[in-house]
């Protein structure tokens, strides 16, 4: 698999490039609609976590493209594919930490072992079978607002 060729939309069973560039844009207005409905009722976003910030609303396209675009591809050529896979979502993990100063620590601590060893394998191994990041994108925006989801269930469960 060649560095940039996965960053390319490519046909993948039903899916045609046109269908994965509708379903990105969709998840990602439902993501931005969500958020500032979150927004306007807590003054954060994502489970009451982060400030307002259209960072996150650009979050499932832009870690991708970082981390199996760029790092697990470029890993790919170094590795084995179960190297690759365990470099990248380890760091993938650790790019939570970013996370710090929003998240109580028991949170984050959970979002980083949950990132790097559940949904960065996960992610890795659909970059590699599909032979593109689309569909990981698609899985990531999915991943969020699920998580976001069941964060609001919670909180309102809570009260």
């Amino acid at each position: 698999m060649a560095n940039l060729e996965i960053l390319i939309p490519k046909q993948v069973g039903f899916l045609s490039p046109l269908v994965q560039i509708i379903l990105v844009s969709l998840l990602f207005v439902v993501t931005i609609v969500w958020q500032y409905k979150e927004y306007r009722q807590t003054g954060k976003t994502w489970g009451g976590y982060y400030p307002l910030h259209t960072s996150s609303f650009f979050a499932a396209i832009y870690e991708e493209v970082i981390f199996r675009g760029f790092i697990f591809a470029w890993l790919l050529n170094v590795y084995s594919l179960f190297g690759a896979i365990v470099i990248s979502s380890l760091l993938f993990g650790l790019w939570h930490l970013k996370n710090i100063f929003y998240m109580e620590k028991k949170a984050l601590i959970y979002q980083m072992l949950y990132t790097g060893f559940v949904f960065g394998p996960i992610a890795s191994l659909i970059t590699f079978y599909t032979g593109t990041i689309w569909l990981a994108v698609i899985f990531h925006f999915c991943n969020n607002l699920l998580a976001v989801s069941s964060l609001n269930f919670i909180a309102k469960k809570q009260r």
